[in-house]
């Protein structure tokens, strides 16, 4: 039987996934509570969905503290091995296709603004991973139900105090996100500090509150990004 958390913290090569190494301290303390504190929550109120926990994951924004991937134990249902074949090219043209709602070849490439060969590798091996399909002169991918199992993506930036950086890194994570929020250890943000946060559509959650949810995060629709397919991929490739 499939565990309900799947923890990822160490790097699997293979499938792309790195981490950067923790840095203990105070600040990491505050990562590891509120993580047991979300997944005694997590499995209180979901009993058929899963969850992936990402503990400072490497994306090209940088490294999140924490990544929760709330996703449907099925994703292995319709898997195809060959997803593990998949680079960031191919998932940029994918999200692009899922955007579109489908495209022409020429359209991807004007939009895209990769080359021809990259253009026409990325579309052989979304075919061979059975994620796309093309049909009069039109690539399309396929029903997200089949392909995307992410139901909700929240990312997670702690930081004892010092609000701005820590508000800037948590808007860097919208791009990929369903919801990004911060983390503090702060006693009690002060009002402004509450409102901007509300304003840029960022939630909060503060550890002297009992981890309580301060200010809940604008929802993002998901897919937002290639990454936010990323995390999909990743899942689907560890449980292989």
């Amino acid at each position: 039987m499939m565990e309900q958390v799947m923890f990822l913290d160490k790097d699997i090569p293979d499938i792309g996934l790195k981490f950067r190494t923790v840095t203990e301290g105070e600040e990491y303390e505050l990562v590891k509570e509120f993580i047991d504190f979300y997944i005694v929550t997590f499995k209180k109120t979901n009993k058929k969905s899963n969850l992936a926990v990402f503990v400072e994951p490497r994306v090209e924004t940088g490294f999140p503290d924490i990544v929760f991937a709330k996703y449907n134990p099925s994703i292995r249902d319709n898997w195809n091995d060959k997803r593990k074949h998949l680079v960031t090219n191919d998932l940029k043209i994918l999200s692009q296709l899922i955007y579109s709602r489908g495209c022409s070849g020429e359209y991807l490439l004007k939009c895209l603004k990769l080359s021809e060969r990259q253009t026409l590798e990325s579309l052989e091996r979304l075919l061979d991973a059975d994620m796309i399909v093309r049909k009069n002169g039109v690539w399309r991918a396929h029903n997200l139900k089949k392909i995307y199992s992410i139901e909700k993506l929240i990312s997670v930036e702690a930081k004892m105090c010092d609000m701005k950086k820590v508000l800037e890194q948590s808007l860097k994570n919208t791009w990929f996100a369903s919801q990004s929020y911060i983390l503090t250890g702060a006693n009690k943000p002060k009002e402004g500090t509450i409102s901007n946060i509300r304003k840029q559509g960022v939630g909060l959650y503060c550890k002297d509150e009992k981890f309580k949810k301060v200010v809940e995060a604008k929802k993002m629709s998901l897919p937002s990004s290639y990454l936010s397919l990323q995390f999909n991929e990743w899942i689907g490739n560890a449980m292989a």
